[in-house]
């Protein structure tokens, strides 16, 4: 029997111990099954899970324990990322709070040594995570990105693409962040709306005219100008074209050029080129052929400008360089104005344009096959709107910059002889003494010699003074190679035979590019083979309001809390019920409770069944001659929800498949059958209703296990004796089967009526406060004998589930006085009030709500008529405004309809 209260904490202890113990979730490798695998995408060694993993990785483990019960080999294949500069500011921030010291007190070799600590240390813990949630990984067989094997394909993958010419080192404008020193490529680069300024400068005619306005947001960056641009088509500016105006406070003269890029309605219409500091003058100034000067370092000061901003943060000289061209009359006008800021992804520092030599690699070719796999539907995206948005980010892709100046991560596999590079090498003398090669040039001779480990000699000289390359490689380069570098790939492994390419990649789509992109790619040029055929874009948890979580805001929802509150099974179900693909999930722990409510339903039925099967021996067979309409009824109500929940599994809509079987469970299962049902126990059908119990209890569990696997497993240990089960685990046994035969529209359609009309009279109730155990009379009127068929069939099951003592059927009855009145379909339903309510106190009650709901419609209305909230508000606020104006209007008309019942 089960204990009466269910305690989560309890048995998903004992359960995750059980599961992984036995080595219930290790690959299989069974050639005669069909493998249906997914690759985690692997948590960064930051630190704690957060919200949004657990809603990735339980989408992923509801799929692999389906497809496991679908008889398929399922493999979910577990690790982790080392997470390059996210991971290395986390070190940095540490050990500057801790030790109060930088890692260039440490120097590279002793800080690596304390990244690799912290790995062992936190990697352990996410794994501890995994468990506690239940996620069916075999945490005995783990990878990490930057393991030998997957640090083996990363170089593989390199060699190829260098061999092949994909690879290259190129001085080019790229994305630089300064507070973490490092390139980023364009797609780790954020853009936030700031609220800033507009500045409008004068440039002088070197001709000594007043020369030309133009308007700037950086008016830092002017003494790196090459040009003034404008539009070829703007008849303000085309007597200026060929001619030279000054730079202020640089007293150099720059051309007047024309170009299409230049938008004629920004600003002045005129546009200051500074190719080394913003990408679209980059463009620019290689189409005219402009020079390239850079005034801001990768450290963020400023150089080669006027002797008195030499060395200034470029924050600070923008302030002083308003002032001065305020002093000089250069100043024409200062506005406010919104702007999107370029954002390191990791730090959220402002991105600062920069020209520098950095390791690429050429996409079109490589992208070419991935193109061709979207288009042709090979590759399937869920939801499919999400195609379109990647074939363009692809049919217009950069090449990818992969070197980023930090300590952690994939060194670049490149080695230089000191001897034959020797002036394309710079070296300085670390904190610790040591010499370390700090800056590479192509242009001034360095020469590449590709190895993965310390090449014994020099090809060139056969000299043995090497020294390696001192970038390391962007992170989502090995994530890239993830799906098959967890198989061991470029190894001919059994696994990679037989498990690649994986099935689906469940992913937020906030890292469509990113991530899934390169995978997609990599994959392809490889193998020849899509690394997946489907890809499953999950939303963004966020609060309840709709805002992103986060430590500033103070709104972040820590999973382990939740689950430690309520229970992991409830944390899960109500992530999943959310989960519509690539719908943004609103949370909060209202959320949290009602599946904590379902998973304590489940829990409290199955244990009243167990309860009512005392004296009764198992096994019992499922019942062949069901007659009895409730008992029809369930087993057409429970085909139906099976159906649909796997339909939902197959076709990557998780949210369908969880909300179908909260409503069976709940609804239709305990609130109907199981109350109908239980009039029977005591009977001689006791046998045979009690068959059906714990037959569609059991089966119910195996389709709700993927959704809420502990609570599932601890009650199907009881009922295991009851229904003949011989598995000892619910991912062993078999989804629920279904006869076609259980199928029944007759019984659906008796049951909709006998609900229809108890709803109606249980929501009479309610309006009128009349006491839920408080038997009542009731009325049923009829326009023909036809339509009271179904009721006088069943008018017990209505008397019971509505507790109506008394009830009258009839064709064309006369209305009572003082009488409640309802309709269902061609039934009208009256409840006599006498004697149940007190009039007036009812009458008062109701005036107030009739007042409220009144106020309700009003504002709402106002609201709905303002231009400005149409034309400014979120979409999600105007339907929930037009939602609660719909739901005000039926309360006036329910409100009105009560108050004329009691006249």
């Amino acid at each position: 029997m089960l204990p009466k209260a269910y305690e989560p904490q309890e048995v998903e202890k004992k359960l995750a111990d059980k599961w992984q113990n036995a080595h219930l979730f290790a690959a299989k490798a069974d050639p005669n099954k069909k493998p249906f695998v997914i690759v985690i995408p692997p948590p960064n060694i930051t630190g704690a899970l957060h919200m949004g993993h657990a809603s990735t990785n339980t989408l992923q483990d509801v799929l692999i324990r389906a497809h496991r019960m679908f008889g398929e080999d399922a493999y979910w294949v577990p690790g982790t990322d080392h997470g390059g500069i996210a991971t290395q500011n986390v070190i940095e921030k540490k050990l500057a709070k801790e030790q109060h010291k930088s890692r260039h007190d440490l120097g590279r070799e002793e800080f690596v040594k304390v990244v690799w600590d912290w790995y062992n240390e936190c990697g352990n813990a996410i794994y501890t995570q995994f468990r506690k949630m239940g996620w069916a990984l075999d945490l005995s067989d783990i990878r990490f990105t930057m393991d030998d094997k997957r640090a083996r394909a990363v170089y593989e993958c390199f060699k190829q693409w260098w061999d092949k010419k994909y690879i290259y080192r190129g001085k080019r404008l790229i994305n630089w962040c300064v507070r973490c020193s490092t390139a980023l490529s364009d797609i780790e680069v954020e853009h936030e709306q700031h609220s800033g300024k507009l500045w409008h400068l004068r440039y002088k005619g070197e001709d000594g005219s007043e020369g030309i306005v133009i308007a700037t947001t950086r008016p830092e960056t002017i003494y790196a100008d090459a040009a003034i641009a404008v539009n070829p088509k703007d008849k303000r500016f085309t007597n200026m074209v060929g001619k030279k105006v000054i730079i202020p406070l640089a007293n150099r003269a720059i051309p007047i050029i024309a170009d299409e890029a230049v938008e004629m309605e920004f600003g002045t219409g005129a546009l200051k080129i500074t190719p080394a500091h913003d990408a679209t003058d980059y463009e620019v100034g290689k189409r005219h052929n402009l020079p390239i000067m850079t005034v801001i370092n990768d450290k963020g000061k400023m150089i080669n400008c006027p002797e008195k901003y030499l060395g200034m943060d470029r924050d600070l000289c923008r302030k002083e360089t308003v002032k001065d061209l305020d002093a000089a009359g250069l100043l024409v006008k200062e506005e406010k104005y919104n702007n999107a800021v370029s954002t390191c992804y990791r730090c959220g520092s402002a991105i600062e344009p920069f020209m520098s030599e950095q390791w690429f690699v050429k996409m079109d070719e490589i992208a070419a096959p991935a193109i061709k796999a979207a288009e042709s539907g090979e590759l399937a995206f869920h939801p499919a709107n999400w195609k379109n948005p990647f074939l363009n980010w692809l049919k217009n892709i950069q090449d990818w910059c992969i070197s980023r100046q930090i300590w952690w991560g994939h060194r670049i596999p490149v080695w230089y002889c000191r001897q034959c590079s020797q002036k394309g090498l710079t070296f300085a003398t670390d904190q610790q003494g040591k010499e370390q090669l700090t800056k590479v040039s192509f242009e001034d001779g360095a020469q590449p010699i590709v190895s993965f480990d310390k090449p014994h000699e020099c090809p060139h000289c056969h000299g043995h003074d090497l020294v390696q390359d001192p970038d390391v490689l962007d992170t989502w380069f090995s994530s890239a190679l993830w799906p098959m570098s967890v198989f061991g790939w470029p190894e001919k492994t059994p696994e990679m035979a037989h498990f690649y390419p994986t099935s689906v990649m469940v992913t937020g789509y906030e890292i469509l590019y990113l991530w899934v992109a390169r995978m997609v790619m990599t994959g392809l040029n490889f193998t020849g083979k899509l690394p997946f055929k489907d890809v499953y874009l999950n939303g963004i948890i966020r609060d309840k309001s709709g805002q992103k979580m986060s430590k500033s805001k103070g709104n972040v929802i820590d999973p382990l809390d939740m689950t430690a509150k309520y229970g992991t099974d409830a944390v899960r179900f109500s992530l999943l019920m959310q989960a519509v693909p690539s719908k943004d999930i609103p949370y909060s722990e209202d959320s949290i409770t009602g599946a904590r409510n379902f998973c304590n339903k489940l829990y409290n039925a199955s244990r009243f069944i167990l309860m009512n099967m005392e004296g009764i021996k198992g096994p019992l067979a499922m019942p062949t001659d069901v007659k009895e309409l409730a008992d029809v009824w369930i087993l057409d109500r429970f085909t139906a929800a099976m159906k649909t929940a796997r339909e939902g599994i197959e076709k990557y809509n998780l949210a369908l498949s969880a909300n179908t079987l909260y409503h069976f469970l709940w609804d239709d299962f305990c609130d109907w059958y199981i109350e109908l049902a239980k009039q029977r126990f005591q009977t001689n059908e006791k046998e045979h209703v009690m068959a059906l119990c714990v037959h569609i209890l059991y089966n119910t569990l195996k389709a709700l296990h993927p959704f809420i696997p502990f609570v599932t497993e601890e009650i199907a240990a009881s009922l295991r004796p009851y229904v003949g089960a011989k598995e000892e685990f619910l991912l062993n046994d078999s989804y629920p089967q279904v006869n076609p035969a259980w199928t029944n529209p007759t019984a659906q359609r008796k049951m909709q009526v006998v609900q229809g009309v108890t709803k109606e009279i249980r929501t009479i109730r309610s309006q009128f406060n009349v006491p839920p155990a408080l038997k009542i009379s009731a009325v049923i009127s009829a326009k023909t004998q036809e339509d009271l068929e179904i009721v006088r069939a069943y008018e017990g099951y209505i008397k019971l589930m509505a507790k109506v003592e008394n009830l009258t059927l009839g064709v064309n009855q006369a209305k009572p006085k003082q009488t409640a009145t309802a309709t269902f379909e061609n039934l009208t339903i009256y409840v006599p009030l006498t004697g149940l309510i007190d009039f007036d106190k009812e009458r008062k009650r109701l005036e107030k709500d009739l007042s409220l709901a009144k106020a309700n419609i009003a504002s709402r209305l106002a609201r709905l008529s303002q231009d400005n909230f149409l034309k400014h508000a979120p979409q999600e606020q105007i339907e929930k405004t037009k939602a609660e104006l719909a739901a005000a209007e039926l309360s006036l008309a329910q409100v009105t309809a009560s108050l004329e019942d009691l006249a």
